[in-house]
């Protein structure tokens, strides 16, 4: 489930209305879902195991992933400068009877979508909207958002 889903289904009904989920869908194939990174916190069970990484690395981030087709968040922690990741990736249920986990393609597509977003002054801006069809992705930030 989405982490903020009315805020990505005002942008969704924005865009919808400008034609530009319609042109998307036609030029890459139908819309199959809809991914939000958020800024996120490091579960406790993580935080051992990271924190020697984090104490060489001064600044980052952390980072998570919802889906509309899953109940699973992917987090990850990413380095600022340089520009890194400094952890593998998790997953964190949302909910108690979570169900299926993302694949590790979910889980590489939201790392790449990311990594793709941090300019080279170690800045993000979140949150990430992505529509996602078979053939590729349309991917927003907040800043392009408040053009709609």
């Amino acid at each position: 489930m989405l982490k903020d889903e009315k805020k990505f289904d005002e942008l969704g009904q924005k865009l919808f209305m400008k034609g530009v989920l319609q042109q998307f869908e036609q030029k890459r194939g139908p819309i199959k879902g809809r991914m939000m990174v958020t800024e996120g916190k490091i579960p406790p069970e993580m935080l051992v195991k990271l924190q020697p990484e984090l104490m060489k690395n001064p600044k980052w981030i952390v980072v998570e992933g919802s889906f509309d087709f899953s109940n699973y968040m992917i987090g990850m922690v990413v380095g600022l400068n340089p520009v890194r990741p400094i952890s593998e990736g998790w997953l964190t249920p949302q909910l108690n009877h979570p169900g299926v986990k993302p694949t590790k393609n979910w889980q590489e597509f939201f790392m790449e979508k990311v990594m793709e977003n941090i300019d080279d002054n170690g800045k993000i801006d979140l949150p990430l909207y992505s529509w996602i069809s078979d053939k590729s992705d349309l991917t927003m930030t907040d800043k392009e958002r408040e053009k709609y």
